[in-house]
C-alpha cells in the first residue's frame, strides 16, 4: 500500500493504492499558514490506514514559495577573499524585458553584510596556492553566529575541482554551533561558473532550514498517526529521493509538484498508445507546461526561479501566472491583465466565500456558466455567484458581467497558449503533431480552447485529472544525480582521465547506503559537451567507459542539430562535466477504477458564454459516459476533482482505459 500527496496553492491532493492495486483519491483545501497540516487533513479525509503504508511520497512547493516570498532562513555566505560581491554583481544580461527603463537586478537571498571573505585560494587545477586561514575564518563565522545567522553557504573559488577548504570550513562551523545548517558548493553544485554556483549554494542554504523543519513536522505527524514507512520527496528531475537527503539538496525540490505531474502524464499517454505529448497543468496559482517527445520529458541543467539561475537537473517546463486564483486587473493603460498575482487558498477567489473580493479566473468561469455553483468539488464547496458578480463588476471595463468574464477567460487562454508555443514552436517542435495532456483542477476546462489556438487537434484528459500530480508521486522512479566538473578537450587522452573518475562507483556506494540490492537499480553515465567557446552545453548520455571520442562527438552533434538546427564540424568539442544517474524503476502495478455507465441520467442543457455569445451546452457527470461513447461539444463533463470543457466542433470519447480523448472534428 503506497500513498502520494501533492500540495498545491489552493488544494492538496492525495492518491493511495490499496493492497489489490486499486487507486483511491482525496482532496482537501491547502493550509498556507501550516503547510504540513493539509497533508494530515488529506490523510484523515481519505481514511488512509497509515500503519499499512509501505511508501509515502510527497511533492510540495515549500522550497519555491520560501524563495519567492523571501521567507527563508537568515543566511550567511563564506567566499574567497576578493570575491565578496559576486552575487551582487551577477551577470551582464537583463532578465525579462530588456527595454525596461527602471530595471532592477534579481534580489539576492543573502544580505551583503552577511557575505564574509575567507583568506584561502585554490587554482583552476585544484591545487592549493594559499592555505586556509583557520583563525581568521573562525572570527568571520563567529560574526555570522552572533548576528543570528542560522544557515551558512560556503562557496570558494574553484571548489568544484577541490573541496578540501570547504569541507574544513564546514567542520569548523559545526564545531562552533552544531545546529546551524551548512551547505558547500562542492556538494550542492560542483560546477564551474562562479555566479551560478554561488547563487545555487546560497539558495540551497536559504530554503534548506524551511524544508528541513517542514519535513520534520510532516514526518512526526505521520509517525504519530502510525505511519512507519520512509518519507520520499519528489525532485525537480522527476524522480524521488529519501526525505533525509532533502535538507542538503533543497534546491532539487523547486519544481517538486509540477515534475510529478509530467511523470504521470507520460504514464497516462503510454497506456492510451500516445507517443508525443505536451502537458498543461493548471492549478490554483499557475499553469505549468512541458514537452515530452516519445514520452521522454526534456531535461535542463539549469532553471530560473525569481530571476535567479539555479544549477540543478530539472524537467524543462514553462510556468505562467494562469491559475484558478489568478487575479484579473486593468493596468495603467487600461488594458486587461490576468495574473501573476493570485488569491491563493486564503482567501481564494471571491466565489469561495472566504472573504476574497478581487476578480479571479474561477469567478469568470462561474459567471460564464462553465462551472455550476452546486457541482463544484463534488458539491463539497458551494460557489457564491453573487460574490463572483460583485468581483467582476469591479473591473472598470466596457460590457456586462458575461462579457467581462469572457474577456478574462480569453486572456488566460491566450497566456496558456503562449506557454505552449514557448516549449514547442520556439524550440523547433510543431505542436500540431502532439497531443495535449491536460490535468490539474483547471487544465481540462481550458485545454481544448488552448489546443485550438495553437493548431493542436487532440487533448487527453486523464482519469481524475485534478489529482494527476499526486498520482505521479506513486509511479515515480527513485533518481539521484551525481556530477563532477571536467574542463577538457574531447579526445582519447582526456577520456582516459575522465574514465578514471568512476562516478558509477559513487552511484553503487550510494545505492548501498539506501539498502538497494545489486540488479534492482540502473546507472547511466554521460558527459556535458559543447563547442569550444560556447556558453552552454548539452548532456549526452552514453557508456563513457566504452564510447570513443568520435562516437561521443557524433551523438553531441546529432543532439545539437536537433536542438539548434545546425552543427559546426570545424570546431573542437569540449567536455564540461561528467554525469551519472542512479535510477530504481517503480514496480508499482496500478489499476484506476472504472466507473460504471449510467446512460443519460443527470444530463442537462444550460447556457454558457463563448466568445461573447450565449449558447446551449450539455452538462453531465463524466462517470455517465460509457466506454467507447462519444459526446459532441459544446459539453461540460463534471467530476469531483476537475471539469472538462468540450468546445463546439470538438468531441469527447471515453477510452477503454477510462481516460477522455478530445478531438477536433
Amino acid at each position: 500500500m503506497q500513498v502520494g500527496v501533492e500540495i498545491g496553492g489552493t488544494f492538496t491532493d492525495l492518491v493511495w493504492v490499496n493492497a489489490d492495486g486499486v487507486v483511491a483519491v482525496g482532496k482537501v483545501p491547502s493550509t498556507p499558514d501550516r503547510v504540513h497540516k493539509a497533508v494530515e487533513d488529506a490523510v484523515d479525509d481519505a481514511v488512509v490506514p497509515l500503519k499499512q503504508v509501505t511508501r509515502f511520497s510527497h511533492g510540495s512547493t515549500i522550497a519555491t514559495n520560501a524563495l519567492i516570498t523571501r521567507r527563508g532562513a537568515r543566511t550567511g555566505l563564506l567566499t574567497t577573499r576578493g570575491f565578496r560581491d559576486i552575487v551582487e554583481i551577477g551577470l551582464h544580461d537583463r532578465v525579462g524585458n530588456i527595454y525596461t527603463a527602471f530595471y532592477h537586478k534579481p534580489r539576492a537571498p543573502v544580505e551583503r553584510r552577511f557575505v564574509r571573505e575567507i583568506a584561502e585560494r585554490i587554482d583552476g587545477g585544484g591545487h592549493v596556492i594559499e592555505p586556509l586561514d583557520e583563525a581568521a575564518a573562525r572570527r568571520e563565522i563567529q560574526f555570522l553566529l552572533d548576528n543570528g545567522v542560522t544557515s551558512i553557504a560556503i562557496c570558494l573559488m574553484h571548489a568544484y575541482r577541490n573541496g578540501v577548504h570547504e569541507d574544513r570550513l564546514r567542520d569548523i562551523i559545526l564545531s562552533m554551533n552544531a545546529t546551524v545548517q551548512v551547505g558547500c558548493s562542492s556538494r550542492v553544485s560542483p560546477e564551474f561558473r562562479e555566479y551560478e554556483r554561488t547563487v545555487t549554494t546560497v539558495v540551497n542554504s536559504f530554503v534548506s532550514p524551511v524544508v528541513v523543519d517542514y519535513i520534520g513536522r510532516l514526518d512526526r505527524g505521520l509517525s504519530d498517526r502510525g505511519c512507519r514507512s520512509g518519507l520520499q520527496i519528489m525532485q525537480s528531475n522527476g524522480g524521488i529521493m529519501p526525505s533525509d537527503a532533502a535538507g542538503d539538496n533543497a534546491v532539487r525540490m523547486l519544481l517538486s509538484g509540477p515534475a510529478a505531474g509530467v511523470q504521470a502524464a507520460t504514464w497516462f499517454a503510454r497506456r492510451n498508445g500516445i507517443d508525443d505529448i505536451i502537458t498543461i497543468d493548471m492549478g490554483g496559482t499557475s499553469t505549468d507546461v512541458a514537452v515530452a517527445p516519445m514520452l521522454e520529458p526534456r531535461v535542463v541543467q539549469e532553471l530560473t526561479v525569481d530571476d535567479l539561475p539555479i544549477r540543478t537537473t530539472a524537467l524543462d517546463m514553462v510556468t505562467v501566472g494562469a491559475g484558478g486564483g489568478s487575479i484579473a486587473a486593468l493596468d495603467a493603460g487600461g488594458f486587461l491583465n490576468v495574473g501573476p498575482a493570485s488569491a491563493g487558498a486564503d482567501p481564494g477567489p471571491a466565489c469561495y466565500g472566504r472573504g476574497g473580493r478581487l476578480p479571479t479566473v474561477t469567478d469568470a468561469q462561474l459567471i460564464a456558466g462553465l462551472l455550476r455553483p452546486s457541482h463544484f468539488f463534488a458539491g463539497r464547496m458551494r460557489l457564491d455567484i453573487a460574490a463572483a458578480n460583485d468581483a467582476l463588476a469591479s473591473l472598470e471595463m466596457p460590457g456586462g458581467l458575461s462579457q467581462k468574464a469572457d474577456s478574462v477567460l480569453q486572456m488566460v487562454n491566450s497566456n496558456m497558449a503562449a506557454a505552449v508555443r514557448l516549449v514547442s514552436t520556439a524550440r523547433g517542435i510543431d505542436p500540431r503533431d502532439f497531443t495535449l495532456v491536460a490535468f490539474g483542477g483547471g487544465g481540462p476546462l481550458h485545454a481544448a480552447t488552448v489546443a485550438d489556438e495553437v493548431g493542436m487537434k487532440r487533448v487527453l484528459v486523464p482519469w481524475s485529472p485534478g489529482i494527476t500530480s499526486a498520482f505521479g508521486l506513486l509511479i515515480a522512479d527513485l533518481k539521484v544525480d551525481f556530477l563532477k566538473a571536467k574542463l577538457l578537450p574531447l579526445n582519447e587522452q582526456s577520456l582516459a582521465g575522465i574514465r578514471a573518475d568512476d562516478l558509477a562507483a559513487t552511484c553503487d556506494r550510494y545505492a548501498g547506503m539506501l539498502s538497494l540490492t545489486a540488479g534492482s537499480y540502473q546507472v547511466q553515465t554521460g558527459l556535458d559537451l559543447r563547442y569550444a567557446g560556447q556558453g552552454f552545453e548539452l548532456t549526452v548520455w552514453a557508456d563513457v567507459a566504452r564510447a570513443s571520442p568520435a562516437e561521443l562527438r557524433a551523438a553531441f552533434e546529432d543532439l545539437h542539430r536537433e536542438r539548434y538546427g545546425y552543427t559546426r564540424s570545424n570546431l573542437p568539442v569540449q567536455v564540461v562535466n561528467k554525469r551519472a544517474r542512479l535510477t530504481r524503476k517503480s514496480e508499482l502495478n496500478v489499476v484506476t477504477p472504472k466507473q460504471s455507465a449510467a446512460g443519460n441520467a443527470g444530463r442537462q442543457i444550460s447556457s454558457i458564454v463563448l466568445q461573447g455569445n450565449s449558447c446551449p451546452a450539455t452538462f453531465m457527470e463524466r462517470s455517465t459516459l460509457d466506454f467507447g461513447e462519444t459526446i459532441a461539444g459544446p459539453a461540460i463533463l463534471e467530476e469531483p476533482t476537475a471539469t472538462t470543457f468540450v468546445p463546439p466542433g470538438w468531441t469527447a470519447r471515453c477510452c477503454e482505459t477510462g481516460d477522455l480523448l478530445l478531438e477536433k472534428k
